[in-house]
């Protein structure tokens, strides 16, 4: 599954590949990471290794607080809404983990990057975004929901700008 993290402000496109490597913007890394104690990681990229220390409102790395945001990533895509009447889109769980907020209501329309619902996995909240403008057709979950990757959250339906 790939993610768009932002560090510092700086868009990144990360995915896990199956052989545990990591893939930044389709440049391949070999990448490790062990559980120091509880919220403290050693995180070895390229035979080089950081100490991330995780907290509930930031990231800090060898002792200097980042900034650093996910959701996932979807690619650009042209939707041409004059040739259909309608685009609808299913919003599915990038991860395991459990819905700890929904932020949007059913029949509510939103913008483009509207946080709809955060989900917490391994302690790190993942926000979810809608993908375009558009209407929340229907939401599949609850809060304290544990969801599957892949399982489908919402129904979205994208409307012209």
């Amino acid at each position: 599954m790939k993610k768009k993290v932002t560090l510092n402000e700086n868009d990144y496109i990360f995915e896990v590949l199956p052989n545990g490597n990591l893939s930044i913007d389709g440049e391949i890394f070999v990448a490790s990471v062990d559980q120091e104690i509880k919220s403290v990681y050693k995180v070895t990229v390229n035979k080089h290794t950081f100490t991330v220390e995780v907290t509930e409102d930031n990231f800090i790395v060898d002792g200097e607080e980042v900034s650093i945001s996910t959701k996932p990533y979807i690619p650009k895509r042209s939707i041409n809404l004059d040739s259909q009447k309608e685009k609808k889109i299913s919003i599915k769980a990038p991860i395991p983990g459990k819905i700890i907020q929904i932020l949007a209501k059913e029949g509510e329309i939103v913008e483009k990057d509207h946080e709809l619902m955060i989900l917490e996995a391994m302690k790190m909240r993942n926000r979810i975004f809608s993908p375009d403008r558009g209407r929340i057709i229907k939401i599949y979950v609850k809060e304290d929901a544990n969801v599957e990757q892949d399982q489908r959250l919402v129904e979205f339906e994208v409307l012209p700008n």
